[in-house]
């Protein structure tokens, strides 16, 4: 008898211990919060509002997307890997930009460390575009005109210190250019300031950049790609419009990261929601209709990546100084 009510006893307090557990892992409970540390209407911001809206079913819980814009990412960036770790707030990670902020400013209170990777999602290179009004036809044409004008051709871009800013640098080293780099706060901004006679042309993104060019608003000059882009296959690549290796070191790759010490039960989690998301049929056909370029690798994939962008990036920031 003694024997049973040691038993009873036993399964009881183990009951007590372990539903508090299993109730706090029942995850989703609440809408789960992404990070975009881009102002709306830029690259970062359009493939976050687009996976928001397909995401549900596969995460189980909606997703909001929360602009965090100022400082180039900075601000945003700093905020995601101080988030709480529980899996409820996520962010974009845009390569080279985090990187070039903690290579370029002091007193940054990240690293890539602070991160925990996720889920790559697309690869969204750079392209050169000009106001579809202006005399500009060619590539030629604009560095021409700026090797009459240095230093005195305005050029609109994210940044500083952004991927789109050392997109610039890396052009004028290639072909001995000297531009004048305008910084906006994001890609939405920028190609605003194209429209408005405000600048010469401008250095966006492909995906902010689709709708503008698809509307006859602006005109792409050349894009920074080894290939042509599938939804602008009559644009050149950089190499084919001037003749030169151009290297595409500014291509943004972004992907969803958490602040690092989620549980491993809850990147599992996320790491399948995402990647469901990216075979998910209306979702592909809406990133195609915006020229989004998808690139889905797991998290083991998706932290080397960034790793080796990293890498990339060391070697060419002594052009931003």
């Amino acid at each position: 008898m003694k024997l049973y009510k040691k038993l009873f006893t036993a399964i009881v307090c183990s009951s007590v211990l372990t539903t508090p557990l299993a109730i706090a892992d029942d995850y989703p409970e609440k809408p789960v919060t992404m990070i975009v540390a881009y102002s709306p209407g830029g690259g970062n911001d359009t493939v976050a509002r687009l996976m928001a809206k397909h995401i549900e079913p596969y995460l189980g819980a909606r997703m909001v997307v929360e602009n965090a814009s100022g400082a180039g990412g900075q601000i945003g960036f700093t905020r995601l890997a101080k988030a709480d770790n529980d899996g409820y707030t996520l962010g974009l990670l845009s390569s080279p930009s985090i990187f070039m902020i903690e290579m370029l400013r002091k007193n940054v209170a990240f690293t890539l460390d602070d991160f925990q990777a996720i889920a790559n999602i697309q690869s969204d290179p750079i392209l050169l575009a000009v106001n579809a009004k202006s005399d500009y036809q060619s590539f030629e044409d604009f560095s021409k005109k700026v090797e009459n004008n240095a230093g005195s051709i305005n050029v609109s871009g994210d940044g500083p210190q952004s991927n789109v800013h050392l997109q610039a640098a890396a052009l004028e080293d290639a072909l001995s250019l000297d531009i004048n780099f305008v910084s906006y706060s994001g890609s939405g901004p920028s190609a605003t300031a194209l429209l408005g006679n405000e600048v010469e042309a401008a250095l966006l993104t492909t995906s902010s950049a689709l709708a503008f060019i698809e509307s006859g608003r602006i005109r792409p000059l050349a894009i920074f790609s080894p290939e042509r882009h599938p939804a602008l296959k009559e644009v050149p690549t950089i190499e084919e419009a001037s003749g030169t290796d151009v290297t595409d070191i500014g291509t943004a790759i972004r992907g969803v990261a958490s602040p690092v010490g989620v549980s491993k039960e809850r990147i599992a989690h996320l790491e399948t929601a995402f990647e469901s998301l990216l075979k998910d049929k209306d979702f592909v056909k809406a990133t195609q209709n915006l020229g989004i370029e998808l690139t889905y690798q797991n998290s083991e994939a998706f932290e080397a990546t960034l790793k080796s962008s990293r890498d990339g990036t060391k070697r060419y920031i002594d052009l931003m100084k």
